[in-house]
């Protein structure tokens, strides 16, 4: 970000609605802004400068195309794996939360924009033993099958509500 400013989750909440779908979308756009594919990176990153609202960027037709791509392409690769592939990657995601867990109780509350910079939003320590696999789904890829982006990072349940 060029002046350092980042928006933080308070100015996501016109389309995350609470505090949580705020945090894993605040979540989903940084990972997003280092990722691979070059549109999301723009919007992600857009967004994060606040040049661009996130209502903007997920109305903008070239950067929905690019979500419903990237959407699709995780579907499909839920579809193929094997149940064995299937049960590998829920303890990986378990592992995973309990691992962000871990670092959100060592970060403690309070973090400001840009500080812990992905961190200290996590699953609570709570959520951990009664969860092994991601959430389901909801909003428009509520129906998109195993792998969908409810998942970590949670596109699919805050894009859209």
């Amino acid at each position: 970000m060029p002046d350092g400013r980042e928006v933080d989750q308070s100015e996501l909440l016109g389309v995350a609605k609470d505090e949580e779908r705020a945090r894993s979308l605040l979540r989903a756009l940084r990972t997003l802004s280092t990722g691979p594919d070059p549109k999301l990176r723009e919007m992600a990153r857009g967004v994060l400068r606040g040049d661009l609202t996130a209502e903007q960027a997920f109305t903008d037709p070239e950067y929905t195309a690019a979500l419903f791509s990237g959407a699709d392409k995780i579907r499909r690769a839920g579809e193929q794996r094997t149940d064995a592939e299937a049960r590998e990657a829920s303890e990986r995601f378990g592992a995973w939360q309990e691992a962000r867990s871990a670092e959100d109780e060592h970060e403690g509350p309070g973090q400001g924009p840009g500080e812990g910079h992905g961190q200290g939003q996590g699953t609570s320590r709570s959520d951990v033993g009664t969860r092994t696999a991601p959430p389901q789904p909801s909003g428009p890829w509520r129906h998109s099958g195993p792998g969908g982006l409810g998942g970590p990072g949670g596109l699919g349940s805050s894009a859209r509500h």
